[in-house]
């Protein structure tokens, strides 16, 4: 279920003071300041998913403290994830001041005092997961997490918003279990560009490479239908050996080249159900999806689907 709200439907002069109640319920108790009058905009889109709260944030520039009367008043459950999504912002905690760009990530407390504002638009995704699950993962010294960024062109930026792309995938079906797994690999990433206890390092490598394995799939499915694609190509683009690649797979439930069969497929079986692409024939369909010879398209969709990929079509409404 999505919860949308947006300052569209609030009279132009109440809509600073709606956005204020509108943030302390969907997000936490804040203290938004807006030195200039005239119109505001702002828009909250909010979902759940199992032990993971989702929220979208996009709105004018203004200023937003998290201050210490506010955690008195309504101190948070959960530890954050901000994924900065377009333009940038900066964040003030401790005297520490730091920007954050497109792509960057930080991880934080919401019971620790903060600022935040950009001289643009707030354009970004909230992550909040249940301190409950969170906090034994974590090496922490002083009993606290303070704010860390964690800029786009490190590593585990990518793994970590890799990872969170996949869970809000509109195909995705996982089920309770499986979502709860999920959530457990989030954790240990988080775990470890936060610190991670040490007796958890070993998990939270292993997530580690479950996450690098879901960057892996998904770049075989962005060229899957280009014949020529072989797995030097994709160890490449992701900074990994040949044996490292293959590796990887281990730990799921196929091979490379199977994985890559089952997208073409897939993709095939998306083209042959497609009004728009009636016009091609199966082998054209077959190539189109990255197949380089007619007889192994043929052969792997029966293989998958129990019927010659003609065969299939001819089952399909023709409105469908």
């Amino acid at each position: 279920m999505v919860m949308e709200w947006s300052t569209d439907s609030v009279p132009a002069a109440a809509r600073f003071d709606q956005w204020r109640e509108a943030c302390c319920e969907h997000v936490y108790a804040l203290t938004p300041e807006r030195k200039t009058r005239g119109a505001f905009h702002g828009a909250i889109s909010r979902r759940q998913l199992g032990a993971l709260d989702v929220t979208d944030i996009t709105c004018d520039g203004h200023l937003v403290r998290r201050r210490e009367q506010d955690i008195s008043d309504c101190p948070g459950d959960t530890y954050y994830i901000y994924l900065q999504r377009q333009g940038h912002a900066w964040f003030e905690q401790h005297q520490r001041r730091c920007l954050v760009q497109a792509g960057d990530i930080v991880i934080a407390d919401p019971n620790l005092a903060f600022s935040t504002g950009t001289d643009g638009a707030f354009d970004f995704r909230l992550w909040r997961i249940t301190r409950s699950r969170l906090r034994p993962l974590l090496a922490l010294r002083s009993g606290e997490l303070p704010m860390l960024r964690i800029g786009r062109e490190q590593a585990e930026a990518e793994l970590i918003a890799g990872w969170l792309d996949a869970l809000l995938r509109p195909h995705a079906t996982l089920s309770p279990a499986s979502l709860d797994l999920a959530v457990d690999t989030l954790c240990a990433l988080v775990a470890s560009a936060a610190g991670a206890a040490p007796e958890l390092r070993e998990p939270t490598r292993l997530a580690r490479r479950q996450a690098l394995l879901q960057r892996v799939m998904r770049e075989v499915e962005r060229h899957a239908s280009e014949m020529d694609l072989r797995p030097e190509r994709i160890a490449s683009s992701c900074g990994l050996s040949l044996r490292s690649l293959h590796q990887l797979f281990l730990l799921g439930d196929c091979s490379f080249h199977e994985f890559l069969t089952r997208t073409r497929l897939t993709h095939a079986h998306s083209l042959l159900r497609d009004p728009s692409a009636r016009h091609l024939g199966t082998a054209e369909i077959g190539f189109s999806a990255g197949f380089g010879e007619v007889s192994t398209f043929y052969r792997r969709f029966k293989q998958r689907y129990g019927v010659t990929p003609g065969e299939w079509r001819a089952g399909q409404p023709l409105d469908s």
